[in-house]
């Protein structure tokens, strides 16, 4: 019997030491939103995760997408940190920067990159990389960004004649979706489907392009970036200029939309169908409006996103995401997760997730490689995959220049409050106010002012009950 348990005890002492690196290993879990099936970012963020893990024996990335919508993903990390399983990096859309920094959950970046990640970091473009330092502290690292731009039916453009500006105020788009109102019974016999000259989802972020675009604040205390926002500014000269510009698209029957707020996706498939001729959207939706239309054998035409009048030249701000690290993890985890984040965003891999996604890069290194190669085309200039024979490398925005009217747009952007954006706990509510006022304008028919005056008064009470709680 002895000699059995003795047995025992050696296989088991045997077994224990052929597992010394599964029983070190570091597991990383990064939750992020690109987990949709058949979503090809989710192939690219694994094909680096790869790279990373070849790099660093004994770490292991595991990816987990429990939402595509970041206000449930969100959601879910904290109910998963509440349980104390919170992943350990976490991708959190841009509004909800004030509230992961206030929730407690996370450390900030700065706090724990090395003296080399924290130069990695000034490679990335001011204006993107301001919007996640509040006061001087550095609380994530820009991932996945993203401003809007129009995208229109050149096809319908050019049978009507119409030039489209490389740069178009309030105004013009006005006066283009007049004339392409016009000729609605022409359109409409060619493609039943159309509906009305323009669309867009009905969200906050593109007035808050419009208020940056105009140099004005969004909210008191410099955007909330030198004190805590306690006013929105929903009721400025500049925001009701926004407000009268969507009250004329309904007066004019110019615009049209899902019915649902936020509805990107559906907006897009909208303009896709014919609905429209323009369409706002991100520019992370480049690549996918590019195929279809070329499979639809239509002609895309993309411009900047048009701006409120000839003095707001002050540009966007940036959309998108950033990639933060949980706190309550062990020191090797936190280490490892910061190598991953940083690994994930340096340059090359900064021009791969560009390529590969859509999302405009974040690094002056990658815009400089963009601009003179990355891009290859066959003797007629067709573009094609690299490595195939007898292929010229050529600058990529030469050879995809859609994807570069973001980035002119972004660097045009001045350096100021109402570039970095604004800051503040509650955004998705206060968020939610300013939309509520612009169904009501477009549905309702309500007076701008009156609409902007109650979405003011809403927010500002958000705005205090969660200060209240949150303190300084």
């Amino acid at each position: 019997m002895k000699h059995a348990r003795l047995l025992l005890v050696v296989g088991a002492l045997v077994g224990l030491m052929g597992l010394p690196l599964r029983a070190q290993e570091i597991v990383i879990d990064f939750a992020h939103i690109f987990g949709g099936e058949g979503d090809i970012r989710r192939d690219v963020i694994r094909a680096i995760a790869d790279d990373f893990e070849a790099q660093n024996p004994g770490i292991r990335i595991n990816l987990v997408s429990p939402s595509n919508d970041y206000i449930e993903l969100f959601n879910r990390v904290l109910l998963d940190a509440q349980q104390g399983n919170a992943p350990a990096v976490v991708q959190v859309e841009e509004g909800l920067t004030q509230l992961a920094a206030d929730s407690g959950l996370f450390v900030a970046v700065g706090d724990v990159a090395t003296p080399e990640q924290l130069a990695q970091y000034e490679g990335i473009l001011p204006v993107v990389r301001s919007y996640y330092t509040i006061g001087d502290k550095i609380w994530s690292v820009p991932w996945n960004s993203s401003n809007p731009v129009v995208y229109y039916n050149k096809t319908i453009t050019d049978i009507l004649q119409i030039q489209v500006p490389e740069v178009m105020t309030f105004d013009d788009i006005l006066r283009i979706c007049q004339r392409i109102e016009r000729a609605r019974p022409l359109i409409r016999s060619a493609n039943p489907a159309f509906q009305a000259c323009i669309n867009f989802p009905l969200t906050a972020w593109f007035p808050e392009q419009w208020m940056a675009m105009q140099d004005a604040l969004i909210a008191n205390n410099d955007n909330g970036r030198t004190a805590r926002a306690t006013e929105m500014f929903f009721t400025s000269p500049e925001m009701l200029l926004i407000g009268e510009f969507y009250k004329e698209l309904r007066e004019r029957n110019l615009f049209t939309y899902t019915g649902v707020p936020n509805d990107y996706n559906g907006e897009g498939v909208l303009f896709g169908t014919g609905a429209t001729v323009f369409h706002i959207n991100s520019t992370a939706g480049i690549t996918l409006f590019v195929n279809g239309f070329a499979n639809a054998g239509v002609s895309l035409g993309i411009a900047p996103l048009f701006i409120p009048n000839e003095q707001a030249t002050n540009g966007v701000t940036v959309g998108g995401a950033s990639l933060w690290i949980s706190g309550g993890k062990s020191e090797a985890e936190t280490r490892a997760a910061a190598d991953w984040i940083f690994f994930l965003t340096n340059t090359e891999n900064d021009i791969r997730w560009h390529q590969g996604s859509g999302y405009f890069p974040n690094r002056q290194e990658s815009l400089d490689f963009l601009r003179s190669g990355g891009a290859f085309v066959d003797p007629a200039g067709t573009p094609v995959p690299a490595g195939t024979e007898g292929a010229l490398e050529v600058p990529w925005f030469e050879a995809y220049p859609f994807f570069e009217i973001a980035i002119k747009q972004l660097e045009a952007s001045g350096s100021s409050f109402a570039n970095a954006g604004a800051v503040i706990g509650p955004s998705a509510e206060v968020r939610q106010t300013l939309v509520r006022a612009l169904q009501s304008i477009v549905d309702g028919g309500v007076e701008p002012a009156e609409a902007l005056a109650a979405a003011k008064t809403q927010a500002d009470r958000i705005l205090a009950e969660y200060n209240a709680v949150v303190g300084d």
